[in-house]
């Protein structure tokens, strides 16, 4: 079965997750003088994602209670990959290219979430492959790649993707 999957750009730092045209939450990327963060509201539930360690490379999201859900470390400097540790597991956020550049998250050697640069038409566009419904690690992916995404495709952001499951 193929679920359609698309982030709608609300504003510069909103953006709106739907499945199928149905709303699933929102992203809110938050930026001060010495701080940034993300605010996920997922089926009415608030998650924050921070960064802390001391060059502020790490990252947390905490739920509604302060209770933290995924953290995330190196195991090595100048790495491609970094680990999450989410719900008792060890998954491995990767980039790579292919053929573009792509993020994705592995559990194992099993490939569960992936965001990638493609092209449709001649134009750039967003591919979303996942065979996962946990929608934390889709709004965390989103929240890493938009960087990616504005770059090269500008503000021109059009994200009808297709996710194959």
């Amino acid at each position: 079965m193929e679920n359609s999957k698309k982030w709608i750009k609300k504003d510069d730092f909103n953006y709106t997750f739907e499945v199928d045209e149905k709303a699933i939450g929102t992203l809110e990327m938050v930026y001060t003088n010495f701080d940034r963060k993300a605010i996920f509201i997922i089926k009415s539930q608030k998650f924050t994602l921070k960064y802390n360690g001391f060059w502020k490379s790490n990252f947390e999201i905490k739920d509604e209670n302060e209770t933290v859900i995924l953290k995330s470390f190196t195991e090595k400097w100048f790495a491609n990959s970094t680990v999450l540790d989410y719900k008792g597991n060890k998954l491995k956020l990767k980039i790579r290219n292919n053929p573009l550049a792509e993020y994705v998250i592995f559990d194992g050697e099993k490939e569960i979430s992936a965001y990638a640069l493609d092209t449709k038409l001649g134009k750039p566009s967003v591919r979303i492959n996942s065979n996962s419904s946990d929608y934390l690690l889709h709004f965390l992916l989103w929240y890493i790649f938009i960087p990616i995404a504005q770059e090269n495709i500008g503000d021109d952001l059009l994200f009808l993707t297709l996710l194959a499951t």
